[in-house]
C-alpha cells in the first residue's frame, strides 16, 4: 500500500479515487449489493457489516436448589427465659423507634 501525505486534502482525494474506484467495478460488474453498501456506507445511514454474525445468547442454566439439611433448624428463642425475651423485644422494637406495650 502506498503512503499517503498526512495532509488532509491529500487524504481526501485518495479517498474519493479509491470510492471511484469501487463504484466503478461495481457497475462494471454489475453488483446492486455492493453499491447499496457503498452508499449507505457514504451517507452514514447504516452501519459496516463486518465479520461474523454475533453469537446468540442462551438462557442461563436453572440455579441449583439447596440440599435440605438433615438436622431440623434450631429455634433461637426456646433456650431464653421470659426476661431474655423481653429485653430482645426490647431491643428489636428500639430498632423501629417503637417502645414495649407494657412500657407505654
Amino acid at each position: 500500500m502506498p503512503r499517503v501525505a498526512n495532509n488532509t486534502d491529500a487524504l481526501l482525494k485518495d479517498l474519493t479515487d479509491r470510492l471511484e474506484k469501487l463504484v466503478a467495478a461495481a457497475r462494471k460488474e454489475g453488483r446492486e449489493n455492493a453499491l447499496a453498501d457503498v452508499r449507505s456506507l457514504v451517507d452514514g445511514s447504516a452501519p459496516a457489516r463486518r465479520g461474523r454474525k454475533p453469537a446468540v445468547v442462551k438462557a442461563a442454566a436453572p440455579k441449583k436448589t439447596r440440599k435440605k439439611s438433615s438436622k431440623p433448624r434450631k429455634n433461637p428463642w426456646a433456650t431464653m427465659t421470659p426476661e431474655q425475651k423481653k429485653a430482645r423485644v426490647r431491643k428489636m422494637l428500639a430498632g423501629r423507634g417503637l417502645t414495649p406495650k407494657d412500657e407505654r
